[in-house]
């Protein structure tokens, strides 16, 4: 009965995840067309923060709760996801050629992000020093995704989101709702891990387990809505970068956050070490290459490959 419980809750937890990330993003593009900010202002900064926010709060709330192998699971789970899985299936059916300098500089950022992490890791020396490097890297990076949205102003709309012109729309209660999505997103997420540490204690899996799978797919849904509605809109290089962005957002906020929060050394997982982080990088360069030989389709086939390949050497 108990695991029957959990296991509803647990579902419950991504659904409120799921519709108030949805709602965020639908709040801030609301936000640019009142106020007249930029949408590529708004996207570099509270949409790229909205649609991290969900692996963000779980990975806190496991941090705080002293669940290490949830919150890393979670962050460089969702990165696995993304790389392989969400970009893999915008290489199989775009129909429209991929940019390579929509995302080119990201790519080495995130490459030298997880080298970071995975030195840090073998070494055990994922301290709190180390998590303060890697927030800097997030602040830098932050800060450069901002000088770019004023420089560039792209006005690309890969939410399908009906935009209100009406610049005297009322502003205040599109803020109260935002608000509002945030608060439910977190709650969704203290849910969310409270019952994925139960359904691991209950099923006698490990925390790492949980994390890497259900609770890292289940966070990067909204990325996996994306990538569909660029391939309907033929937006792919702007969505294959914003993957991209939020790969570094997971890598550098979430891992650094989480050795922050602990009390002497975060200690790492060898299947995220030995296994996801040289994935990931491996699934980078194949990336890189096929995009710049405008290999598309195999590329994506083979990212998938790896998706699936990954996925069975967790659960075996």
């Amino acid at each position: 009965m108990e695991l029957a419980v959990s296991c509803v809750l647990f579902v419950l937890a991504l659904l409120i995840i799921i519709i108030s990330g949805n709602c965020m993003v639908s709040n801030a593009v609301k936000i640019s067309s009142i106020t007249g900010i930029p949408q590529a202002l708004i996207g570099a900064t509270i949409v790229s923060l909205a649609t991290t926010l969900p692996e963000l709060n779980v990975t806190v709330f496991s941090a705080m709760d002293g669940l290490t192998d949830l919150a890393i699971g979670n962050a460089i789970g969702s990165i696995i996801f993304n790389m392989t899985f969400v970009i893999g299936i915008i290489m199989l059916f775009t129909t429209n050629k991929i940019k390579y300098s929509a995302f080119g500089i990201n790519f080495y950022i995130m490459i030298f992000v997880l080298v970071v992490i995975f030195i840090t890791g073998i070494l055990n020396i994922m301290n709190k020093w180390s998590g303060m490097l890697l927030l800097t890297i997030f602040l830098l990076f932050f800060i450069h995704n901002i000088i770019e949205a004023n420089r560039k102003e792209e006005n690309i709309d890969l939410f399908a989101i009906k935009k209100n012109k009406d610049k005297s729309g009322k502003l205040w209660l599109v803020i109260i709702l935002f608000c509002l999505s945030s608060f439910f997103v977190s709650m969704g997420a203290k849910i969310l891990v409270q019952n994925g540490e139960r359904i691991a204690r209950l099923l006698s899996i490990s925390e790492h387990i949980i994390g890497v799978t259900i609770i890292a797919i289940g966070t990067s849904l909204p990325e996996v809505v994306t990538a569909i509605s660029s391939i309907r809109q033929r937006s792919t290089s702007i969505a294959i970068g914003n993957i991209v962005g939020a790969n570094i957002l997971s890598s550098t906020l979430l891992v650094g956050i989480s050795a922050i929060l602990e009390p002497d050394r975060l200690v790492i997982n060898n299947n995220i070490l030995l296994i996801a982080i040289p994935l990931i990088i491996v699934s980078s360069l194949l990336l890189m290459y096929g995009v710049k030989k405008n290999r598309y389709k195999t590329t994506g086939v083979l990212l998938l490959v790896m998706f699936v390949l990954y996925y069975i050497t967790v659960v075996v």
